[in-house]
């Protein structure tokens, strides 16, 4: 009996890059899993259809990315399509500059400023499981805004 060699399959991807400026490389294989690491629904149980990679920061820029693609697979998580609208919303957050967000955030009102609030809250308890000292950190910057105003 012969044995057939199994081929890797490549993975073609976009590296954005900021102001939209992108790239796209083919990786020698596909490293997602199948598996939503925010969620951990998977592909293979059916609980979803597909997966993709999230860039959470583009720390290269794309020029530098197109000659070594691994460069791509930093600052990712693989996660379904629900999830990965999340994270494109909380990239924007990050890109933005805090006190920005603040503004806005304070137009909220009623029913969405409350749901906002239960949503930040949401993320400081989820946080506070996985990470020493952060309320020790978020209490120390808010303190020093403070006194810097």
């Amino acid at each position: 009996m012969k044995v057939k060699k199994v081929k890797p399959k490549k993975y073609r991807t976009k590296y954005a890059g900021t102001r939209g400026k992108g790239v796209y490389v083919t990786l020698p294989f596909d490293p997602r899993k199948g598996v939503c690491e925010a969620c951990g629904r998977s592909v293979h149980e059916g609980e979803i259809k597909s997966t993709a990679l999230h860039h959470w920061w583009y720390a290269y820029k794309p020029a530098t990315v197109a000659k070594n693609p691994l460069l791509a697979l930093e600052n990712t998580s693989e996660l379904c399509y629900g999830c990965h609208q999340i994270a494109d919303a909380i990239r924007l957050l990050l890109y933005s500059r805090p006190e920005r967000v603040a503004r806005v955030a304070r137009l909220l009102r009623g029913k969405q400023r409350l749901r906002f609030l239960q949503v930040l809250e949401a993320i400081m308890k989820e946080m506070l499981k996985n990470e020493k000292n952060i309320r020790e950190r978020v209490y120390k910057i808010i303190r020093v805004k403070e006194n810097a105003t």
